[in-house]
């Protein structure tokens, strides 16, 4: 069996792909410019951005939460 007709990709090359998800998602360094490996840190940049935009959201209905609560805990039942 040829290079050519291999299934799947050799190990190495599956390594060095999570490693550039990895690298982008820790804000590491990109690689040169036209480097093949660029677009999978850019996959692991874009994860980095959505898991901080998440973040913020959820802290943000999180406090929303906290102030409903505390105002309707807060209001005098006659």
């Amino acid at each position: 069996m040829t290079q050519h007709e291999r299934e799947y990709p050799e190990l190495e090359t599956v390594l060095a792909i999570r490693g550039a998800i990895a690298t982008g998602q820790l804000g590491g360094p990109k690689g040169p410019p036209g480097h093949w490996l660029n677009e999978f840190w850019q996959i692991g940049a874009a994860l980095r951005d959505h898991a901080e935009i998440l973040h913020g959201f959820e802290d943000t209905a999180l406090q929303e939460l906290l102030n409903t609560t505390s105002d309707y805990l807060a209001t005098d039942v006659p």
